[in-house]
């Protein structure tokens, strides 16, 4: 055997011994995705330890905003009862949610809750490593005057690619599942859930086949579990 292949044996045991000490926390969050009504005070998620472990779960909220692309800032907008706590392997926590502010009068607020793994002192050093698991969750907080969404597609095109732009004028959120884009008859991108928050812009950029087509259509299913299907024509980006 090379001295090449002996290393890459070498690296393969080390990688599986490794593997073999790895353990990962799990854990179930129900729903996965909160909306506080103007007439209501909070709402509440279970969580749930679904692995053979105490695990500790740390809360943290987040303001999520869209301004083209993606943003998440810390927040103090939200009360979380309790913000962190101990769950023994199949002990459920009530987490509640309240807003600190009154409800919004015509445009929704969009929040992210993350739920993640505190290390604790019990996970021994030499006795292998716990993989942390975070998940994050959609919290809304409903406007007094409810109102839909209000959507506008662009496909662009530039030298540098193509994106969709999907504008949303409405005071309350849209949601996409199961998306696929389409050009003609080929699917040439998925996207598990396009999400544009009210009165915000989202861009997704989309890959090099797009570049030079002429039309692109978008297809998924709404909230209602109805499905959509959108003609998009390419525009040129100035």
């Amino acid at each position: 055997m090379s001295a090449r292949g002996a290393l890459r044996n070498a690296l393969a045991l080390a990688l599986l011994a490794v593997a073999s000490h790895a353990t990962a926390a799990s854990f179930g969050l129900a729903p996965l995705g909160v909306t506080i009504a103007a007439r209501e005070q909070s709402g509440s998620v279970v969580v749930t330890n679904t692995g053979p472990d105490e695990v500790v779960i740390q809360v943290r909220p987040y303001v999520w905003t869209q301004n083209g692309q993606e943003l998440r800032t810390e927040t103090r907008e939200l009360v979380l009862n309790p913000p962190i706590f101990k769950l023994a392997a199949g002990e459920q926590q009530l987490v509640r949610v309240a807003s600190r502010a009154t409800p919004p009068q015509e445009v929704e607020r969009a929040y992210r809750l993350v739920f993640g793994e505190v290390p604790t002192g019990s996970q021994v050093p030499g006795s292998g490593f716990r993989i942390r698991v975070a998940m994050d969750i959609p919290l809304y907080v409903e406007p007094v005057m409810l109102s839909s969404a209000q959507l506008a597609w662009r496909f662009e095109q530039s030298a540098d690619g193509a994106r969709l732009v999907a504008s949303n004028s409405g005071g309350r959120h849209f949601r996409l599942r199961d998306v696929s884009v389409h050009q003609g008859t080929q699917a040439i991108y998925t996207i598990p859930r396009i999400v544009v928050l009210a009165k915000s812009v989202l861009a997704i950029e989309l890959p090099d086949a797009a570049k030079n087509a002429q039309v692109l259509r978008l297809i998924g299913q709404d909230d209602a579990d109805q499905p959509v299907s959108i003609d998009i024509p390419a525009t040129r980006a100035q």
